[in-house]
C-alpha cells in the first residue's frame, strides 16, 4: 500500500495470512478461505479494479478461490510468488507449489519471482548465472504466465544486483551496483508492487521494471535500520 500511494496509484487489500518474522524463522497464521472470499467479493464487486498483485496466498483452498474470483474480472494480474522469505523458511507444501504452477501463473500477466522462487517453479536446482535465469524464465513462460521477472538483487553472485525480465521472447538485464546494507527487508514486495502501480499508470512492462528497480534502490539506499540483523527498505525515499 505505501508503494502504491508513493506512485500515485490507489489501492486496496484482501488479506490472506499473516506473516510474523521472529528469529530464525517465519510464523502463519492462515485467515479462513471463506474471509479471504467475502473480502474479494467486496472489493472486486463494488470497485473498477484493473490491476492485481497477489503474494503470499498462504495455501492450496485460499490459492483456488482467488483463481476462481481473478477469473470472473478483466483485470491484469502481477504474481508474487512468495514462496521464499529472506528471514527464514516458511515450509510451503508441494501441493500450493504445484497449484501456483498449475492453476495461478497461467491467469498472470507477468510473475516476479526472486532466484529460490523461480528455480522452484522451473525445476531447476539453482540459479546462479545470467543463462540460468534465462532459462529458468522460460520453464516458467511454458506454464502460461508470458512474461517474466526474476529478481536476483543481493543473492545473485558478484558486486552488481542483476534484475532479469522474459517479456515475450525478448530479454531485458537491469544492473545497479549492490548497497552494502541491511535494509533490504521487503525489498521483494516492493519491487513487485511497482511494477503493478506502474502499469497501472500505463508504463510498458520493460519501463515499469527499471523504474521499479530504480524505486527499489532508493528504498535501500535510505532504508530503515531496526536492529543490527533487520532492516526495512524505506518507500518514501522516491520522494528525495
Amino acid at each position: 500500500m505505501k508503494t502504491f500511494e508513493e506512485l500515485d496509484v490507489f489501492g486496496v487489500s484482501a488479506l490472506t495470512s499473516v506473516a510474523s518474522i521472529l528469529p530464525g524463522t517465519v510464523a502463519l497464521t492462515q485467515l479462513s478461505p471463506a474471509v479471504v472470499a467475502q473480502q474479494l467479493t467486496s472489493i472486486l464487486s463494488q470497485l473498477p479494479v484493473r490491476f492485481v498483485k497477489t503474494g503470499l496466498l498462504g495455501d492450496v483452498a485460499t490459492l483456488d478461490l482467488v483463481c476462481d474470483q481473478l477469473r470472473r474480472y478483466p483485470v491484469w494480474l502481477v504474481v508474487d510468488p512468495v514462496l521464499v522469505f529472506k528471514e527464514g523458511a516458511m515450509g510451503l507444501a508441494a501441493d500450493y507449489i504445484a497449484a501456483l504452477r498449475q492453476r495461478l501463473l497461467p491467469l498472470a500477466y507477468v510473475t516476479t519471482p526472486n532466484l529460490d522462487e523461480a528455480a522452484q517453479l522451473s525445476g531447476l536446482a539453482a540459479i546462479t548465472t545470467r543463462e540460468q535465469m534465462r532459462t529458468a524464465a522460460q520453464r516458467i513462460q511454458t506454464l502460461g504466465c508470458p512474461n517474466v521477472v526474476i529478481k536476483g538483487g543481493s543473492r545473485f553472485p558478484g558486486t552488481v544486483a542483476v534484475d532479469y525480465l522474459r517479456y515475450g521472447e525478448a530479454d531485458y538485464w537491469f544492473e545497479e551496483s549492490k548497497i552494502q546494507k541491511k535494509t533490504t527487508d521487503g525489498a521483494g514486495c516492493t519491487f513487485s508492487a511497482a511494477i503493478t502501480a506502474l502499469l497501472a499508470t500505463g508504463v510498458a512492462l520493460p519501463q515499469a521494471v527499471g523504474q521499479a528497480k530504480q524505486f527499489v534502490h532508493a528504498g535501500i539506499e535510505h532504508g530503515v535500520a531496526i536492529s543490527e540483523r533487520l532492516g526495512s527498505v524505506w518507500q518514501g525515499a522516491s520522494r528525495r
